[in-house]
């Protein structure tokens, strides 16, 4: 059995928790290509004009989405204890299904706000649409949870995005944890986990980190940050001239602990990741400047955006807003990028004279 998986929204966080549960199942999911023109645009003629464009590019996916004998699309409602997703994936698949009349969707409710059992029992709901027993379904549950830690064990460790999506992709042989070396050579690639000073750098070769970069906390919806064709190749740009850390670089922890210094929780999940580790960079004087990279029309991003600008106002962090729709230019992305990255020069330059928001002008007035 082949079911099609679209490579877009949840696919950056939670495709190795359903590509362990349904190779355990012995059923193979099978992704959609990488972004291009041709899926932008079928997404874009497709889609609703009040979605935003992860969702418009979702409809492109699931329209490129060919040879499978139906189309996995789950209804993501909580993930985490307390927390809920953004509204327009709490609406999928209901408001795609127009996109892909002809096509079978499978889907299923996911709700860890009610707990592990209740997942359990939305999944044991499901076996009588695939075909599998109740005792195979909860092997592959157990085998979709260690597929998902071993996923954030990676990038704790520093695989990079890519490199961990790959990993899970070839869906070769099933993963052993205990056997999976997190520390070892990466010949395929020729990269190790970089750590310089505590930190964990999300970027290439080992090499870069020993040249003087400014360090660049990059934070956002992880479906747009690693979505390279939508973003311009940004963090790729970034890297070549910076050391790039990302909102997966922050454990849990730290990012609870930013929370408890709101009056209220941030109850969307995403908002919730960003704000915090978003927060968490801000604090620390290892990091030169901050990119939020949002969305146009995103409701959450409109919250969490302002919220991150004051505290970098307050610790005179250098922020910049990047918003992304479909009509976004790249030379205007360019430049903003080279500009935000020659103001961090200057400002290392004339550190004590020249302030991210304009007290002063520059290094010779002393008026703001």
């Amino acid at each position: 059995m082949r079911l099609g998986f679209p490579r877009a929204l949840m696919y950056y966080e939670y495709y190795p928790f359903w590509a362990g549960f349904f190779y355990k199942l012995g059923i193979e999911l099978v992704t959609s290509p990488s972004t291009n023109r041709e899926i932008m645009e079928m997404g874009l003629k497709k889609a609703a004009d009040e979605t935003c464009l992860p969702v418009k590019i979702l409809v492109g996916h699931l329209m490129a989405l060919r040879d499978v004998e139906g189309i996995f699309l789950p209804r993501l409602v909580s993930m985490e204890e307390n927390t809920y997703l953004c509204p327009k994936i709490l609406g999928l698949p209901e408001s795609v299904l127009y996109a892909i009349p002809e096509q079978e969707i499978y889907t299923l409710d996911v709700n860890w706000r009610e707990g592990k059992r209740e997942v359990l029992k939305s999944l044991l709901a499901f076996r009588t649409r695939i075909g599998r027993t109740k005792s195979q379904i909860r092997e592959g549950f157990a085998e979709a949870q260690r597929w998902q830690k071993a996923y954030r064990r990676m990038r704790n460790a520093g695989w990079s995005f890519e490199e961990s999506m790959e990993c899970f992709e070839t869906l070769a042989e099933p993963l052993k944890l205990k056997d999976l070396g997190f520390s070892r050579e990466r010949s395929h690639r020729q990269k190790t986990a970089d750590f310089e000073d505590g930190w964990l750098l999300d970027q290439g070769d080992i090499t870069d980190s020993l040249e003087k970069k400014p360090r660049i906390a990059l934070v956002g919806h992880s479906y747009l940050t690693y979505e390279s064709y939508a973003n311009m190749n940004l963090v790729q740009r970034l890297r070549e001239k910076a050391q790039v850390l990302v909102v997966e670089n922050v454990e849990a922890t730290p990012i609870e602990l930013q929370q408890s210094h709101l009056q209220k929780k941030i109850f969307w999940s995403h908002a919730k990741k960003i704000y915090g580790a978003g927060s968490y960079y801000v604090e620390d004087p290892e990091i030169d400047g901050l990119i939020y990279l949002s969305c146009f029309g995103c409701g959450t991003d409109s919250m969490t955006n302002d919220l991150l600008a004051r505290r970098a106002r307050q610790n005179q962090k250098p922020y910049l807003v990047l918003t992304l729709d479909e009509h976004t230019g790249e030379a205007g992305l360019v430049t903003r990028i080279e500009a935000f990255l020659d103001m961090l020069e200057r400002r290392d330059d004339y550190e004590s004279n020249l302030s991210s928001y304009g007290e002063h002008m520059d290094r010779h007035s002393s008026f703001t």
